[in-house]
């Protein structure tokens, strides 16, 4: 059903699109009436099927209390008595155009369906509003190419499709406010109408210009956050003396918060959302990385769900210590993305390496005795911290998994001695 209200969205805007081009066209030029005829038959055609659909949902709707969806299209009496003028031909019934352009109200009901369209697009909607406002300009500087087409007179010149595209040349370049002048006015009507068009001229150039820098400015939010660090990296190193190698720690650091599009403040924007929602997010990130955890191979639905609410996201840069042996441990950690190096301070030689998937920091919690080894980051690492609350719920209520956690700890503990 959504997919046939889309279609007949879209049918019906492009066959208002062809009655608004038409019209103003037949009072200019003459066209074959057989075209006019035929064209007028299908577009009618696909309105009344939409007036038909527009009236069911306007009685779905005032059946309801409450409204199925916050973004639905709001069907009133009014836009429906729109759709209706929109929907008979009167053009067909009288052969005038003039009759006709009655119907061009039904542009106002294509204008709610365009809002209706940006509402439910959320990733391209800046592209969206723009190309809805390129289609209104289209169909402007058409209906402002007819008006000067039926006031201006060319001489020398008797072909309808040469008129119009000279008359079309006219309208695009006054709204461009170029203005060549080799198509000027000749009487008062026809400069009163070229100020008109120069000033709507100016508008239009204003909005495009503000709509392409707002699209280009906002489309990488963690690019743009990126360089506000590192404007502020370097009005803060300006004023305080930090190292240079410290300061292209931060630098690299800001660097892959971009490379990572992190660098956005997306913990504002989950804050900003409620409880519910919020963990709706959380869970579905969470959960495409922990299907790919082998530590949670095969677990049920259930307890992934439960554990990605309680997972907290870690960013560790390179020669960042997580843990430090002898200090008191109250979380252990899964990887992301990402190596690390292990080491005891006995045996600083025998390392080990940690990589995506693994998990660490588990045998504190266990035993409940002080961290074990050393564990430094190599490179960027992103990890999960489990804290002791949430790993003792998962030997509880987990014991599966609880088993799996166990066996590699006292694999470890036996490695280490």
């Amino acid at each position: 059903m959504k997919q046939y209200n889309m279609i007949l969205d879209v049918a019906s805007s492009i066959a208002t699109a062809i009655i608004a081009i038409l019209l103003p066209l037949e009072m200019v030029i003459k066209i074959n009436p057989n075209h006019v005829l035929y064209i007028y038959s299908v577009t009618s055609l696909i309105l009344a099927l939409d007036f038909i659909r527009n009236l069911q949902s306007y009685k779905q709707q005032k059946a309801e209390d409450e409204p199925s969806h916050v973004f639905q299209k709001h069907h009133t009496p009014a836009y429906l008595a729109v759709d209706l003028l929109g929907t008979l031909p009167f053009g067909l019934f009288s052969f005038s155009p003039y009759l006709g352009m009655v119907q061009l109200v039904k542009m106002i009901r294509i204008a709610q369906y365009q809002s209706y369209w940006n509402r439910q697009t959320v990733r391209y909607s800046d592209y969206q509003r723009l190309g809805f406002f390129l289609f209104w300009i289209a169909i402007v500087t058409h209906w402002l190419a007819c008006g000067w087409l039926g006031l201006h007179r060319f001489d020398a010149i008797s072909d309808g499709l040469t008129l119009y595209i000279r008359s079309l040349y006219w309208s695009v370049v006054t709204l461009t406010t170029v203005g060549y002048g080799d198509i000027v006015p000749t009487n008062n009507l026809e400069t009163l109408y070229s100020m008109m068009v120069m000033i709507v001229g100016v508008g239009v150039y204003g909005y495009v210009i503000g709509n392409v820098t707002h699209i280009l400015a906002s489309r990488d939010p963690a690019k743009v956050a990126f360089q506000n660090n590192m404007e502020q990296l370097k009005a803060f190193v300006r004023y305080r003396d930090l190292p240079h190698e410290l300061q292209n720690k931060i630098r690299d650091y800001y660097a892959y918060l971009w490379q990572k599009r992190m660098g956005h403040s997306e913990s504002e924007f989950l804050e900003g959302l409620p409880k519910s929602l919020r963990a709706d997010v959380e869970r579905h990130l969470k959960r495409k990385i922990l299907d790919k955890i082998p530590l949670f191979k095969d677990a049920d639905d259930n307890f992934l769900d439960a554990i990605a609410f309680r997972l907290k996201p870690v960013l560790a840069t390179p020669g960042d210590y997580i843990i430090r042996e002898g200090e008191e441990g109250n979380e252990m950690y899964i990887v992301i993305k990402g190596k690390l190096q292990g080491y005891q301070n006995a045996h600083p030689e025998k390392t080990f390496v940690l990589r995506e998937g693994t998990f660490f920091g588990e045998i504190a919690l266990i035993h409940k005795e002080p961290r074990t080894a050393n564990i430094m980051a190599l490179s960027y690492c992103d990890l999960y911290v489990l804290e002791r609350e949430t790993f003792e719920f998962v030997l509880e209520q987990y014991p599966a998994i609880a088993e799996r956690i166990r066996k590699t700890a006292e694999e470890r503990i036996k490695r280490n001695r």
